[in-house]
């Protein structure tokens, strides 16, 4: 049975999204190392890379469920892009990206972008597919976790 999506702005800070943003960064630790990790590593990486400045922090919702979030700067860029992997494959993450774009365009910006690391090949087709074309570094020293840069145009 197909989940009825919703995605609605949330403080970062609130119960729901520090536990998506905790699996969040769990898996990206996962991915990058190859190995287990703490609770003590997830405390260090959440403290080191904390999710301050954004214009609008996205709860993906699965049939009221918290199933993932985003996050969005001022400047249009995307962060935090993580579905659980319970609910991956369903459309959550278009729903994600169309909650995404809704925001900027209200804001008038005329771009989305973000980074992404090689590893990450199933978040890479998610952008292709859904509009968002590969462009050169952003970054003239790219840091240790980008690899790939894409933009999405808006229409005004």
């Amino acid at each position: 049975m197909p989940h009825v999506w919703t995605v609605r702005e949330e403080p970062p800070d609130s119960a729901e999204a520090v536990a998506l943003l905790r699996e969040y960064f769990a898996e990206l630790i996962v991915r990058w190392s190859g190995r287990a990790t703490t609770e003590e590593e997830i405390d260090e990486t959440v403290a080191e890379y904390p999710s301050t400045g954004l214009a609008a922090f996205l709860v993906l919702r699965a049939d009221g469920e918290p199933a993932g979030c985003l996050g969005v700067h001022p400047t249009g860029e995307i962060t935090r892009m993580y579905v659980s992997p319970r609910f991956r494959r369903r459309g959550g993450a278009r729903a994600l990206l169309a909650g995404a774009e809704a925001h900027a365009r209200a804001r008038g910006l005329a771009r989305l972008f973000l980074d992404t690391r090689a590893d990450l090949v199933e978040a890479r087709a998610l952008y292709v597919a859904c509009g968002f074309t590969e462009i050169p570094p952003a970054t003239a020293v790219p840091g240790p976790f980008q690899d790939h840069w894409f933009e999405k145009r808006l229409d005004p």
